[in-house]
């Protein structure tokens, strides 16, 4: 016989029953769900590492050729200028599943800020080089006294406007000099008071070398030429840049007519190159890897990688 306790029992059972299935179907969907994210981010994991793989060996076929054209040039001549191949920019080249791409920059076009290690006379004439540039760029000109304080092997700062141990030891946090060679241009953010605007503004046309090494005239920017004399004007230089500029030694430059009258010294210029820098990228699907490698080559053509990194050497 069926009594109302009997069919309260039976209700509440029921509704325990439907509970517990509720409960299960969605333990069963959030596993569902779970197991399906998983998988998602392990197939695009190793989408990515597949990508990554692919992308870094076109990287590696781009230095390699970069490297054989460079050690070619240096074979069929001792000039180098922005009007060669290895100068010239090519458009993005379409590979499997996206494009790739590099260009070839001579970085001693540049000013090599590992020349203010020099002392005496040669020591001067770069340091007076490079204050020139910052006067032409609109920075201060006692960064280059910055620059040889973070050179040199002393702890004595330059009285003009330097800085040593004792000013960046009372920073937060606190560091030392290098007192080596620059490793990367980078580190001119370490120096004294450098602003990021500076250092963006004087990026173009510095550069950090192993050695010390000599202006390219033949691919200098317009700023470095002009910082080889006080008087010089960019429209007095303009008319050398937009010719096409291959000069066959130092001694045609300085008879060009925005040099005429002007004493400059020929020490530390040149025509060739023996450093450049590749910058490359790479996309494959949804991924974009970029990197640099810095390259030196030798008289006998042999270039070699002296660096290699993702952001800016």
């Amino acid at each position: 016989m069926v009594t109302p306790y009997t069919k309260n029992m039976m209700s509440t059972q029921k509704g325990v029953a439907l509970i517990t299935v509720l409960l299960v179907v969605a333990l069963a969907t959030t596993a569902a769900v779970a197991m399906a994210s998983r998988q998602h981010i392990d197939v695009r994991r190793t989408e990515n590492t597949l990508f990554m793989g692919q992308a870094q060996q076109y990287l590696q076929g781009v230095e390699l050729w970069s490297k054989q054209f460079l050690s070619q040039d240096r074979k069929d001549n001792q000039i180098d200028h922005n009007k060669e191949n290895w100068a010239t920019r090519l458009p993005p080249l379409p590979v499997e599943g996206g494009y790739v791409e590099g260009h070839l920059l001579d970085l001693q076009g540049r000013f090599n800020l590992n020349n203010l290690q020099l002392t005496g006379n040669d020591g001067k004439r770069e340091l007076e080089r490079f204050q020139r540039l910052l006067r032409i760029l609109g920075i201060n000109e006692n960064l280059a006294y910055l620059v040889q304080d973070w050179l040199d092997p002393n702890i004595d700062a330059h009285l003009a406007g330097g800085a040593e141990d004792v000013y960046y030891l009372s920073l937060q946090p606190a560091y030392r000099t290098s007192n080596q060679l620059f490793k990367s241009v980078s580190e001119l953010l370490l120096l004294k008071e450098v602003k990021r605007e500076d250092y963006d503004k004087l990026l173009p046309h510095i550069t950090v070398l192993p050695q010390v090494t000599t202006i390219n005239i033949n691919t200098a920017t317009l700023e470095i030429l002009m910082s080889l004399h006080t008087d010089l004007t960019s429209n007095e230089i303009m008319t050398i840049i937009d010719e096409d500029r291959k000069f066959e030694n130092v001694e045609d430059l300085l008879k060009q007519s925005a040099f005429t009258g002007k004493q400059i010294p020929t020490d530390g210029l040149g025509v060739s190159s023996d450093y450049f820098i590749l910058k490359s990228e790479a996309s494959i699907g949804h991924l974009k890897l970029n990197t640099q490698s810095l390259f030196e080559r030798n008289d006998k053509g042999y270039v070699k990688t002296l660096a290699r990194s993702e952001g800016e050497l």
